[in-house]
């Protein structure tokens, strides 16, 4: 835990260089080119066969929470990877600790460079000109890459959440189009080639299945629709961004009250049909493939007890919004 008392010392020199500088002004952005989000559904079938899975299965998931401190915000990011092979961050070596300065910053730290305050991708300080949300998603990027690199392959990893972003990275010009778009190609150079599922619980703003069959407010309630409220699945509907591409299907999944839906993502279409038909028999009665939840639980966890450990040890008090993150781990 020595990022730890390193993050001390950075929050002590930041909470004093915060007040010797100028606001910020606007956030400049370099020029690149606009991703868009191509979506194929020339065909789409109904299912309603499902079983278990043919072999082990993994579950990987990560948690970050942003306390803000008057001139630093400080990114945690625990996450866990449950199964056979197992592992949690903090554990295995990755950069977990995320500062980004709430002023422009000049130079480097003025300790050490455990902590991640500098993007791998744009060579630029995570500081007043930088999104806070990039950095927060980066530094996600990075945890889970370590823990997915410490699975050795064997059987399947299920992901909380996509594959990769492809809204993210069609939504955002310039600069941070770019990042976004760098994003991916990380995504896919760390699981492709691999046996590795993601499944999207939150579908409340999802519109891909609803613009393919035009029924429905989202894609919750046209897949339920489909499926007559039966646990089952529809797809798939295929998502282009730049020059990669996945396969989604859509699967009603039994939970406590009738059946809930989640998407179910893969680079390589078979492996996606494969898992719409076998990730229902891993859920919980929240609707939630149990390895994904047991890796949830840990990673919450695990960062709750950071958030106390770094509020415990802090000279400086956080702004209001840190003291709401800090009062909720309290609450874990």
């Amino acid at each position: 835990m020595d990022e730890v008392f390193e993050l001390v010392e950075v929050l002590r020199w930041a909470g004093e260089a915060a007040g010797e500088v100028s606001p910020p002004g606007g956030v400049g952005e370099w020029e690149g080119g606009e991703w868009g989000v191509v979506e194929e559904c020339g065909y789409y079938e109904v299912g309603f066969e499902w079983g278990p899975p043919p072999g082990d299965v993994h579950g990987l998931d990560s948690h970050t929470v942003v306390v803000d401190f008057g001139g630093v915000s400080v990114i945690v990011a625990t996450g866990a990877l449950v199964g056979r092979v197992s592992g949690v961050v903090p554990g295995l070596p990755a950069r977990w600790l995320g500062v980004r300065f709430n002023f422009l910053l000049e130079g480097g730290l003025p300790v050490g460079s455990r902590l991640y305050w500098r993007s791998a991708f744009l060579d630029r300080a995570f500081d007043a000109s930088f999104d806070l949300e990039a950095a927060r998603d980066e530094v996600r990027l990075h945890v889970e890459g370590v823990l997915a690199g410490a699975w050795d392959g064997g059987g399947t990893l299920i992901v909380d959440g996509p594959v990769f972003r492809a809204a993210a990275a069609a939504e955002r010009g310039g600069v941070y189009g770019e990042l976004y778009r760098r994003f991916i190609e990380e995504r896919v150079r760390a699981f492709g080639g691999r046996r590795v599922v993601g499944v999207v619980k939150r579908l409340d703003r999802s519109y891909y299945l609803a613009r393919c069959v035009g029924v429905g407010a989202n894609d919750e309630v046209a897949a339920l629709r489909l499926l007559e409220g039966r646990v089952g699945f529809v797809g798939p509907v295929v998502v282009r961004v730049g020059g990669f591409v996945k396969w989604m299907y859509y699967v009603a999944v039994p939970s406590g009250r009738g059946v809930r839906v989640v998407r179910v993502e893969a680079l390589e279409e078979g492996l996606a049909a494969e898992a719409a038909r076998w990730v229902a028999s891993l859920c919980d009665p929240f609707g939630v493939p149990v390895p994904v939840a047991v890796a949830d639980k840990i990673a919450r966890r695990l960062n709750a007890s950071i958030v106390k450990m770094i509020y415990a040890a802090s000279p400086v008090e956080p702004t209001y919004r840190g003291l709401e993150a800090v009062l909720e781990a309290f609450r874990s």
